[in-house]
């Protein structure tokens, strides 16, 4: 057990730039997010998603500039933890440290649910209780044989995941043509800007790399690197499948509203219809292990994150995730209640998520006069946009207040207490 314990101990700049990159990418799931989680922008923004596509990278990359800065800076095992110490000090360091904690401890569950009881049982007939299982354990067990095995697969498969997005969409648009009138706003102003959220949103999660800023060979020169490429490939991955899924259907608000009345997976369909089963069917897996990559990156970057709060073991930190991560699931196969927990644990990651990004925006400046011995003028904006950014996206989950939205709430106040309680025993 030693001999494991000792093995699983972070060593400084062991990993390439090339697995840093693939964490960043992988954390995004640019193929679960064309084929699934796009679906929210373009119930939205409909044929104008291309245009809310657009506005939404550029107004998500205000956080993505800031998540750069101090990643290039602040390279430890910590990550976002750090990087609100460094700015704001050790009390918010706890309580954006513990609600980060709780956003991808809670994320591991959301997505493996999603995954075992929305997508597979959407597509095969099989028990989800079997995989609702087998995910935690398999990531356990792949997690324990070390980093570099899980960050290699990343790469190879999220590489993948684009190839095979730009590959459709070379082929729809061979057969519909071009057309500049997803240029054209054609809903109204609020359903743009909602669409836009959702796209911006939906790149969340490249911030898994900051967390193997003490591992990354060139520390946090290369995760600050991977993390902007990692991002812009993922944006652009997404960008260009909102424009070749709306030409799919004929550039039409009217043909996008039928495009989700049939399906909730348009990825997949156009997959299907255009290249058709065996590409479709490769499409599909490919999706449900691009969902399998994200949380495999969660897991390793919450890993470090519980290395750096609770004590400075690896493989404790990896057992007491496993417990929480087995636990929720657990619950979910044994009450049958797959898309309950789905909802609920969605919530309160999105929700503690935002909140911890909330205060590592708002301290900021603190932490650009601390390296530079003064903010400036455009740090003082970058802050003041992420810190609005990420406070409208706590805001939109928990109003209006909702049966499920009391579990963010719950989750937000108790992010907060864990982070106090954790500093003031610490003092």
């Amino acid at each position: 057990m030693d001999s494991l314990s000792k093995r699983l101990e972070p060593k400084e700049e062991t990993i390439r730039p090339e697995l840093v990159y693939a964490q960043s990418l992988s954390s995004i799931a640019p193929l679960g997010s064309v084929s699934a989680y796009l679906t929210y922008a373009l119930s939205s923004s409909l044929a104008s998603t291309f245009l809310a596509g657009l506005l939404g990278a550029l107004i998500y990359f205000l956080w993505v500039l800031i998540g750069y800065r101090y990643s290039k800076v602040v390279a430890t095992t910590g990550g976002t933890y750090d990087f609100a110490r460094s700015g704001g000090g050790e009390l918010l360091g706890k309580i954006s440290g513990w609600l980060y904690w709780m956003s991808y401890t809670l994320y591991l569950s959301s997505a493996s649910t999603y995954l075992a009881g929305v997508v597979i049982t959407s597509e095969f007939n099989v028990d989800p209780s079997f995989f609702e299982l087998l995910i935690p354990i398999v990531l356990t067990i792949l997690l324990l044989t070390g980093i570099r095995p899980p960050l290699y697969y990343a790469f190879i498969t999220s590489t993948l995941e684009i190839i095979f997005i730009l590959l459709l969409g070379i082929k729809v648009l061979t057969v519909t043509g071009l057309s500049i009138k997803p240029l054209l706003p054609s809903v109204s102003p609020s359903a743009l800007f909602s669409g836009s959220l959702a796209v911006g949103f939906t790149l969340a999660g490249g911030g898994a790399s900051f967390f193997l800023g003490y591992e990354a060979k060139g520390r946090g020169k290369t995760v600050g690197k991977a993390y902007i490429i990692a991002y812009c490939v993922a944006a652009i991955a997404v960008i260009f499948a909102s424009y070749f899924e709306i030409a799919s259907v004929g550039y039409s608000n009217s043909g996008i509203h039928n495009l989700l009345n049939v399906t909730q997976y348009p990825g997949f369909y156009i997959a299907e219809k255009f290249m058709g089963n065996t590409y479709a069917l490769i499409f599909l897996l490919l999706t449900v292990n691009s969902l399998i990559g994200s949380v495999t990156a969660a897991y390793v970057a919450l890993s470090r994150l519980t290395y750096s709060l609770i004590r400075k073991d690896m493989l404790l930190s990896i057992l007491i995730l496993a417990t929480v991560f087995i636990s929720i699931n657990v619950l979910a196969a044994v009450t049958n209640s797959y898309l309950t927990v789905y909802t609920v644990t969605t919530e309160m990651s999105l929700v503690t998520l935002y909140a911890s990004h909330t205060i590592v925006s708002s301290v900021y400046p603190f932490f650009t006069k601390k390296i530079q011995g003064r903010s400036t003028i455009s740090d003082l904006i970058l802050s003041v946009s992420a810190t609005i950014l990420m406070g409208y996206g706590i805001f939109s989950n928990l109003v209006p207040v909702s049966q499920v939205s009391v579990y963010g709430i719950i989750s937000l106040i108790a992010g907060v207490i864990i982070g106090s309680i954790h500093w003031w025993l610490k003092r």
